[in-house]
């Protein structure tokens, strides 16, 4: 008995030796991203924008340039309630001096005076007729070597819209034809090329806007209309700062939102509203849902303990335009509307009182580095050490590299860089592969409203941050990112994705403490809109330490919102510093 006991163990023993030797089979499951609808919009937006730039045409000569660029200045006095004649007038009565070059100058202080009181129409006209008297004054002496293209600078800020860009091109043109050898030739060259860019992007933004349009018509539920109304509200914002005669399209549309705010909030609430058992039955019968929905009072919808308003873009450009216009019984009206919605406590809650650092001691966190002076005045005003004329920041550069420090560029592309790829997720829930023209949530820049709507993840996130590896954490992320589009990582001509994988960045992940920045991206994430600007020029760093710097001439004044910054990080303890930077013969 105990041999066959023994027997049957051995032979089982033996299965079970030759079933472990037996090859497993693999399974290996291939995925494909299918990006060709990507690809084919890249293709598109770029086969256009050829188009454009083959089909535009330059003027002959100046005549022709300055003919072009009075009628585009009409064009803009006529949006801005005004004439030439009578702006003509006005800039008639200005005591010039004869010679061109203090006329010149003189010229560009009451542009900047005028400018600067912008926000009045009348005011703002002026200006940019004064510009346009600068270029024209310009292009009329162009044997002199100008320095100074501040009223080119001004149509650039001020004529980027459909009806002005044929004449801003034409102007930039022959600026640059004019003007070869001047030191701003290879910047007005890449702002071209970017004005192109933004033409092409505002026609690609005119169609998506007419087919918004024709969206909305079709839409029957609320919350399908208020976010479709987000897009046509936003472009036409966009069009109404550089053409007022948008502000009555731009009203009408904002009232139409207006009349479904109470509807719309009830189906931003219904998952408090509805159990689960009835958004079953709701799938199978809309119409049902939106029955239930109707009987529901707004009231008792106040009442949940969720109950929010999100950002309501439509209330703020109503309130603003009232407002400007000190349209009190306008103003009375939509602000009762806001507190009926419960939205002026949902702002005020929001826009919570800032606490103020006290007053910022510079000298604490500053040091200064002599350079060696150029003798040029103007950007390149230092000596790198081959002998070279170059900017403040390429000498601090030159000089921290010559001491052993490694340097990284490190302003707002950078960091907003970071704080995309840090909350990935969070930005883009909900959303579809980011594209160009969908490419961002509506509420990314509406103040605190992006963080209020995804506290609880971007907090978790925060604290994931701080315990990770984040060179294997930004690493990952970035893989996300393949076959996707978004300003937030191409800004401009510059490719933060491909920059964020370069050794620079790559030793600064491994080098950084993690905690530092997870700190940075998160501040940023809490208010996108305020707080990507004032960010430090560099960061630097050795085998002992790591430091952030802001990088400014012996002079130089610190910005406020540089201020906040600097002030922010001393209180986090966060290793910063301001380098001056002066020149010695």
């Amino acid at each position: 008995m105990w041999y066959f006991i023994i027997g049957v163990i051995i032979v089982w023993l033996i299965y079970l030796y030759k079933k472990q030797q037996e090859p497993k089979l693999a399974l290996s499951v291939s995925v494909h991203v299918d990006n060709s609808e990507l690809e084919k919009k890249k293709k598109l937006k770029a086969s256009a924008l050829k188009d454009l730039k083959k089909s535009f045409q330059s003027s002959d000569n100046n005549a022709e340039v300055l003919s072009k660029a009075k009628d585009t200045i009409v064009r803009f006095l006529i949006n801005h309630h005004q004439t030439f004649e009578e702006v003509n007038t006005q800039f008639s009565e200005i005591s010039l001096p004869d010679d061109v070059k203090k006329q010149e100058t003189a010229m560009r202080k009451e542009l900047s005076a005028h400018y600067k009181n912008r926000d009045d129409i009348r005011s703002k006209a002026f200006s940019i007729f004064l510009a346009y008297k600068h270029v024209e004054l310009l292009l009329n002496n162009p044997n002199e070597e100008w320095k100074n293209f501040a009223g080119l600078q001004k149509l650039q800020s001020n004529w980027k819209s459909e009806e002005y860009f044929d004449g801003l091109l034409t102007v930039m043109h022959a600026f640059k034809e004019t003007f070869p050898n001047s030191t701003k030739s290879e910047r007005l060259s890449k702002d071209i090329e970017s004005t192109y860019s933004l033409w092409n992007s505002s026609n690609s933004s005119q169609k998506m806007y007419e087919a918004k349009i024709r969206l909305f018509q079709s839409l029957t539920n609320a919350s399908d209309q208020h976010f479709c109304l987000l897009e046509i509200i936003e472009y036409l914002e966009r069009r109404y700062k550089f053409n007022p005669q948008y502000k009555e399209e731009l009203l009408d549309w904002c009232l139409k939102d207006v009349e479904i705010y109470e509807d719309f909030l009830k189906e931003l609430h219904e998952h408090e509203l509805f159990t689960i058992d009835d958004q079953v039955k709701f799938s199978k019968n809309l119409d049902l849902k939106q029955k239930k929905l109707s009987s529901i009072s707004f009231d008792h919808v106040k009442r949940l303990k969720g109950y929010m308003v999100p950002r309501l873009n439509s209330y703020d450009v109503l309130e603003a335009i009232y407002d400007k216009e000190q349209n009190l019984e306008k103003l009375k009206w939509i602000r009762g509307i806001g507190e009926h919605i419960g939205y002026a406590d949902n702002r005020a809650m929001a826009e919570q009182e800032i606490v103020l650092a006290p007053e910022l001691d510079i000298s604490q966190i500053t040091r200064t580095i002599e350079v060696k002076k150029s003798g040029q005045k103007g950007k390149l005003a230092f000596l790198s050490s081959s002998q070279e004329p170059c900017s403040t920041e390429d000498a601090f550069q030159d000089h921290e590299k010559k001491n052993g420090w490694n340097v990284m560029r490190a302003e707002v592309s950078f960091w907003q860089s970071m704080f995309c790829l840090s909350f990935w997720d969070e930005i883009f829930d909900g959303m579809k592969q980011p594209v160009p023209g969908q490419d961002i949530p509506h509420d990314l820049f509406r103040g605190s409203d992006f963080y209020l709507n995804r506290q609880a993840g971007i907090n978790l996130k925060y604290e994931t941050l701080q315990q990770s590896n984040l060179c294997d954490f930004i690493n990952q992320q970035l893989d996300k990112t393949n076959g996707s589009w978004t300003r937030l990582l191409f800004n401009g001509d510059q490719d933060m994705a491909l920059y964020s994988k370069s050794d620079i960045v790559q030793d600064f992940l491994s080098r950084v403490d993690t905690k530092v920045f997870a700190k940075i991206v998160y501040k940023i994430a809490q208010n996108p809109n305020e707080n990507r600007a004032g960010l430090p020029d560099f960061v630097i760093w050795n085998e002992k330490e790591l430091r952030i710097s802001e990088v400014k001439r012996a002079r130089e004044k610190v910005r406020d919102s540089q201020e906040g910054w600097l002030a922010w990080m001393i209180l986090e303890s966060i290793p910063i510093e301001i380098v001056r930077v002066r020149g010695i013969s």
